[in-house]
């Protein structure tokens, strides 16, 4: 029986990032997915600046943001297409060293993700394999699959189902949903322009028609996205048939320009799942949560699943950690993917607000408030969030070190690392024992090195601060003589082996 450190059930964009990320840390992984290559459509469309951080650890940045473009406005539009309300987007480097949101092509990125996970020769994909059942064990999961040559099994240490709303790892550990009670179905539509259009190439709108709310985004290189909602009364495939799908794609496009990739009606869920691990078992992605959407937001929060969970495995696989460490998991991903969600969600409360207001209605948002805050995670950090550095990403400039110019995160790696203009930093004989166990990198910055000063607000309250291998700040502290208890901590907090 073949045996492995991960087995990964999905090889969408969450699974596979997942998979590079351990793929590139060492160890051995298996990746179980039903399905034969890329998403042959564009499903997600939008990743941001935090998680090119994350693409940048699979060398695959550079391409994403090159084959992407960026939105500078979204708009609430009234059902003529005439803007209410305008949000204004940032465009270009943001504090996080990438663009602050970019749209992309699935099947594209997917292709790029894969060719970096499939360059690793310890990563093992089995397509056109489905998962039947598992078994979790003390020393770990049996694997029992089958695919065109007969049922295979297989041993690994630990499971993680990336495999989408309908998980069947999930379903299989018993997991309850909690509901957010924004439950809808709508109509996505992916377009391609095969002459140029006179529709705004650089700005996104919110349709909000009392008759039919809509979306309207478009993507890189022609590929426009349009979502519909569909009616009370209305049957999903009457209004999938090609004549009703031009029909509402009349106002921007229409068979003479453009080509029409897919018209589906798809469910629209809001719930987040209870239990996100159950021993050597865990889930991520569309598989512990789903939501709308307005926000584009779904992929975005799985792959900060990933990059939360894959250094943490890291550290229990080299045992240099107990298993503990993977409840910080949920502790720290479960609050902000329930305050994504509830964002999308008042998202979709404006479009109904401008809708009633549109027909001199009053509106009432139904389903229950969740008052739950962003961005800190609630654990797994030491000083104050209230700072805004503790419990974030820590701001990413190109740093000169040693003569040579390097992106932040570049020299940081897969490690955690102390960021300092200190040069002494006399540590306790447990703190440099963790240092040790742990590789921390010490990089001494000068202001010099920053000539962007996207660090100043850091050393402006702090002389030192601890990365995490996420790229979360730890914390800091404002005299170098207490950061040997800052190290100290990580022993307790991450269920450390000293």
């Amino acid at each position: 029986m073949e045996q492995f450190d991960i087995a990964i059930c999905g090889y969408g964009p969450v699974g596979s990032t997942f998979a590079g990320l351990m793929g590139k840390l060492g160890h051995k992984v298996l990746v179980i997915e039903k399905n034969i290559g890329p998403s042959p459509t564009a499903r997600a469309i939008n990743t941001d600046g935090e998680q090119l951080r994350t693409f940048d650890r699979l060398g695959i940045a550079e391409k994403v943001v090159e084959n992407s473009t960026e939105i500078h406005c979204v708009h609430f539009g009234d059902a003529n297409l005439n803007p209410i309300q305008t949000i204004e987007q940032p465009v270009g480097v943001s504090a996080m060293g990438w663009p602050n949101q970019v749209l992309f092509y699935q099947p594209e990125l997917e292709g790029f993700i894969r060719a970096s996970v499939e360059s690793e020769n310890n990563i093992v994909i089995k397509e056109g394999t489905e998962l039947l059942n598992f078994k979790d064990t003390s020393e770990g999961v049996h694997l029992n699959c089958k695919n065109s040559d007969g049922e295979l099994t297989f041993f690994s240490k630990y499971l993680i189902g990336c495999d989408g709303a309908s998980s069947f790892v999930r379903r299989e550990l018993d997991v309850d949903l909690e509901d957010f009670e924004y439950n809808q179905e709508w109509l996505v539509c992916d377009a391609h322009l095969t002459k140029k259009a006179n529709i705004p190439e650089k700005e996104a709108m919110q349709i909000c028609d009392p008759k039919r709310p809509g979306t309207y985004v478009p993507g890189r290189r022609g590929h426009l996205r349009f979502e519909f909602k569909k009616m009370p009364g209305e049957n999903s495939n009457d209004l999938e048939k090609d004549d009703t799908v031009w029909q509402l794609l009349k106002p921007w496009i229409n068979k003479d320009n453009a080509k029409l990739e897919r018209a589906q009606v798809y469910s629209f869920h809001a719930c987040i799942a209870e239990t996100w691990r159950k021993g050597n078992i865990m889930i991520a992605g569309d598989a512990a949560h789903q939501m709308p959407p307005f926000m584009g937001a779904g992929m975005g929060t799985g792959i900060r699943d990933v990059a939360n969970i894959s250094w943490k495995l890291d550290l229990a696989l080299r045992d240099k950690a107990k298993k503990e460490i993977l409840d910080t998991y949920q502790k720290e991903r479960h609050s902000h993917a329930k305050w994504t969600i509830a964002q999308t969600v008042t998202i979709g409360q404006v479009i109904e607000g401008f809708c009633a207001a549109a027909e001199g209605k009053e509106y009432e948002p139904k389903g229950p408030s969740y008052d739950v805050n962003f961005p800190h995670i609630p654990s797994g950090i030491y000083s104050n969030p209230e700072d805004m550095i503790t419990g974030v990403p820590i701001p990413q400039p190109i740093i000169s070190l040693k003569d040579k110019k390097q992106m932040l995160d570049r020299e940081i790696s897969s490690c955690f690392a102390i960021l300092t203009k200190e040069t002494n930093l006399d540590l306790s004989e447990k703190a440099t024992a963790i240092k040790n166990l742990l590789n921390i990198k010490v990089i001494e910055i000068d202001s010099d090195d920053d000539s962007e000063n996207r660090l100043k607000a850091v050393f402006e309250k702090y002389a030192a601060v601890l990365v995490r291998p996420d790229k979360y700040t730890y914390g800091g502290v404002d005299d170098i003589s207490s950061l040997s208890d800052m190290i100290e901590s990580l022993e307790s907090e991450f269920s450390l082996n000293l």
